[in-house]
């Protein structure tokens, strides 16, 4: 093509764009006869993902900054106000956890999570929040209970707490979840006068939460997690209405708290589905524009981090902030990666912030609205999943409303139902889990725990708050901050102001959710082979019967070691044996009692009999694997002495157990 030419002609224009048909007419064709829908996978929430999407998928028509806030609940860029960098003030002495907050916030922290002590007073928050300016560093703090916290904010930090941001990220129903009685009626009576309060003097700091991530941590689906969402949602609003608070009142200080997974493009999806939905139910209620807007507090998921390899979970940490960023979450904290094992160290913190600031600084997310918006799959996500979380949201309420389906058990044994189907993925690795259930770090050592420094709290002996609890176990609703207050001030502790606001309150319980270790049936894999090695001074041991040149065998080899080491044997290979005869030999003189034969589905047939009976004829108690399934041959190995096989689409996890369990761990 000459100069000329390419200079007139626009790029590709002599090639015709090919149609879908087309595109699915070559892709069947590669297929060799299997229909095309065979490529479709289904996600957890139920969601067919096709192989090929294209414009038909739903085109984007919403506009950032306006209803059903889909896109952004911004019109426009928000630099120089990016996602707020917050980081988990850890457990220790408060002059300690002062002494670590002005470090992080001198490094790129911009808010502070916090899970208080309930025996910390008024004069412990002053320790920990002293020369840190609160009008200018958002607080993001976890409690059972808002009011007692915010007393002691008020009587620790009074002249700051006008100008004070943040969220008190208590959720009354979400506490239900942990099967613990829980008083929901005062609860929402504490929330009613501390919203109240805050309207007036603390006007910048939220009072209340919904915690879709507890779902999620013990197994939900995007789909549950929207549903349940909504159904909090309503029922927080219908009982602070009838506690005298407006739909505008009560929204504009929820903060949704989400948890954030590791399936990348569902997780973008989610929170962009979660605005909408959001968006529509508060309209129903009348709600304002501004009040449609959903604030998003989000935070990389417990549940998909693993003790076993727990480096990669920096790596799962990043996924899940870079997928929080595009869903555009107004605030994100990393889970450090060796939170699993042990309390945080420096470098775990630092490297779990600087996440946040190489997202922001150098990928320079914070320049963009929506970032994702225009994809394909996650504009086609965002409408599955705010449609299905609707539809799941409407099936609560028929349930009785959220704490009806709680006492019913429905919402407990449907997420248990997807936990049991995640579990069964990663058993057969059909999910995968690197380091624990895939791609294991054989020979890892352990996290180094070091002993962690007693909290010692000294009390001024001269203050006694009892006069004033008293005072607050009587007091109106109309009064109870003022004394919560003077209580806080004269010393009184978290624990003790949560006593008083709920004696002799009605309690409410329902069956517990479990959090969802995915890892957990793994780690008890390796802590038995751990055990063993101990006692016998080498780890469960393998003999690998490799067959004949490398080629033949190699394939099967591979998968052997990377399907066993899950478990925690050590694999004892050997260059490609000539004849069964050499292989029974080698494997005899091993000491192990287990065998794995590899080789290819031709020449089993001629190896496995001989080789079988010459191992068996001499150690009938041995255990013999073969690598591979050959269907048209099952029965014959079977009989000639298999006792079990390995393959793509095995259950690793129980064929691992199985294996532990024949050689007596």
């Amino acid at each position: 093509m000459s100069d000329d030419l390419s200079a007139k002609t626009p790029l590709f224009a002599e090639f015709t764009p090919p149609t879908a048909e087309e595109w699915i007419a070559a892709t069947v064709a590669s297929l060799k006869g299997k229909p095309i829908e065979k490529l479709t996978d289904f996600s957890y929430e139920g969601i067919p993902i096709d192989p090929l999407l294209n414009a038909v998928a739903p085109p984007q028509t919403a506009v950032p900054g306006k209803p059903p806030y889909r896109r952004s609940t911004e019109a426009t860029s928000p630099t120089g106000k990016p996602w707020l960098i917050a980081q988990t003030l850890l457990e220790g002495q408060p002059h300690r956890l002062n002494e670590q907050l002005r470090h992080d916030l001198a490094h790129g922290q911009t808010a502070v999570s916090w899970v208080p002590d309930s025996h910390f007073t008024a004069d412990e928050l002053r320790t920990i929040f002293t020369d840190v300016d609160l009008t200018q560093t958002p607080l993001y703090i976890w409690c059972q209970h808002g009011l007692p916290i915010l007393a002691q904010l008020a009587a620790a930090k009074g002249d700051e707490l006008a100008n004070m941001n943040g969220s008190l990220l208590h959720d009354p129903v979400a506490w239900l979840s942990s099967g613990d009685r829980q008083p929901l009626d005062a609860m929402y009576d504490q929330t009613a006068v501390l919203t109240k309060y805050a309207s007036q003097h603390a006007p910048n700091l939220r009072t209340l939460a919904v915690f879709p991530a507890i779902y999620r941590d013990c197994g939900a689906n995007a789909v549950q997690e929207i549903g349940l969402l909504l159904a909090t949602a309503v029922h927080h609003v219908r009982q602070l209405q009838q506690r005298g608070l407006a739909i505008d009142e009560i929204v504009t200080r929820v903060t949704a708290v989400f948890s954030i997974g590791s399936d990348f493009f569902m997780e973008i999806a989610k929170l962009r589905a979660a605005r909408a939905a959001w968006s529509q139910m508060i309209a129903a209620f009348g709600g304002s524009d501004s009040a449609q807007k959903l604030n998003i507090h989000a935070q990389t998921s417990q549940s998909s981090k693993s003790q076993l390899d727990p480096h990669v979970n920096m790596l799962r940490a990043t996924t899940e902030a870079f997928a929080a960023a595009l869903g555009g979450a107004n605030s994100l904290q990393i889970t450090p990666f060796d939170a699993s094992q042990r309390q945080p160290n420096d470098f775990s913190r630092r490297v779990a912030r600087n996440v946040q600031i190489i997202l922001q600084d150098e990928v320079n997310l914070s320049r963009l609205v929506d970032p994702a918006g225009g994809s394909y799959l996650v504009e086609y996500l965002t409408d599955e999943l705010a449609q299905r979380g609707w539809a799941y949201f409407q099936e609560i309420e028929a349930a009785g409303g959220i704490v009806g389906a709680l006492k019913a058990g429905m919402i407990q044994g449907q997420i248990g139902a997807t936990t049991v189907a995640r579990q069964q993925d990663l058993a057969k690795r059909k999910a995968v889990m690197v380091g624990t259930n895939m791609y294991p770090n054989v020979g890892e050592a352990p996290l180094p725990k070091p002993e962690q420094e007693p909290i010692l709290l000294t009390r001024q002996p001269e203050r006694n708050p009892e006069p004033t609890l008293a005072a607050l176990a009587t007091a109106a609703p109309a009064n109870q901050m003022r004394f919560a207050i003077a209580a806080a001030q004269a010393g009184a502790t978290l624990e003790q102001l949560q006593n008083v606001l709920l004696d002799g309150t009605e309690m409410v319980k329902v069956e517990a959710l479990r959090p969802f270790h995915p890892d957990a049936p793994f780690v008890r894999l390796r802590q038995k082979a751990e055990k063993f090695a101990e006692k016998h001074g080498h780890p469960p041991q393998l003999f690998l019967a490799n067959m004949g040149p490398l080629r033949q065998h190699k394939a099967r080899a591979d998968f052997t070691h990377g399907f066993f080491e899950v478990g925690g044997f050590e694999l004892l290979d050997s260059g490609g044996f000539g004849s069964p005869e050499a292989a029974a030999e080698a494997a005899l003189a091993s000491g192990t009692s287990a065998i794995v034969i590899c080789s290819t589905d031709d020449t089993y047939p001629e190896i496995v009999p001989p080789l079988a009976q010459a191992i068996k004829a001499q150690q009938p108690d041995a255990t013999l694997i073969l690598a591979g399934y050959p269907k048209a041959q099952i029965d014959a190995h079977k009989a000639a002495g298999i006792d079990n096989f390995i393959y793509l689409g095995a259950d690793c996890l129980a064929l691992n157990q199985w294996l532990q369990g024949r050689l007596g761990l």
